[in-house]
């Protein structure tokens, strides 16, 4: 079977929180504990109309069948500083790893950042996720620096990379001289 990548509305709210759920659980690469991920079926409802009412910000997912298999936002800068830019989280289920999901959102959310003017998207991984970190530079992000001891996973210590994705040719000009 094969997925495809849309925009999220209030009506995937309760599938939205299951799969994000079952994301939490399946990997230690994510923010949350599973645990400690307590959101509502109406948490998400609004958190969904909230990234859909800001012309910077976007809740993806893909979906394969019914299914709802992964998730990427972009949540966009709230000042007008950073109206420009925009920190994106994404999660696929485990079973559709290496299937090309969290590329074709990326590729979307790619698309969005022209469409929406953005010049800068953000993100942090774990310095020990190869995939993701691989996946990303594929896709044009860079490290910018790495966030030490910045979570504790399990007991362990994990650092992160900040990665950025900016669009050079867009902002050539508008860089002080």
């Amino acid at each position: 079977m094969s997925f495809s990548v849309r925009h999220a509305t209030e009506e995937d709210a309760a599938a939205l929180l299951n799969l994000r759920r079952a994301v939490f659980a399946e990997t230690d690469f994510m923010l949350w504990e599973p645990q400690e991920f307590k959101a509502t079926e109406e948490d998400e409802r609004k958190f969904i109309a909230w990234l859909s009412g800001k012309t910077n910000s976007v809740l993806l997912v893909a979906t394969e069948g019914a299914d709802l298999v992964g998730f990427l936002g972009a949540s966009g800068g709230e000042r007008i500083r950073t109206q420009h830019s925009a920190l994106i989280f994404l999660g696929v289920r485990r079973e559709c790893w290496s299937r090309g999901v969290a590329s074709a959102m990326l590729h979307e959310a790619l698309s969005w950042v022209s469409a929406a003017g953005l010049l800068r998207l953000e993100l942090n991984v774990h310095t020990t996720n190869d995939r993701a970190v691989a996946l990303y530079k594929r896709f044009g992000f860079q490290i910018e620096g790495t966030r030490r001891a910045s979570m504790l996973v399990a007991g362990k210590i994990r650092d992160e990379y900040l990665m950025s994705y900016v669009a050079d040719s867009e902002i050539t000009g508008l860089r002080d001289a």
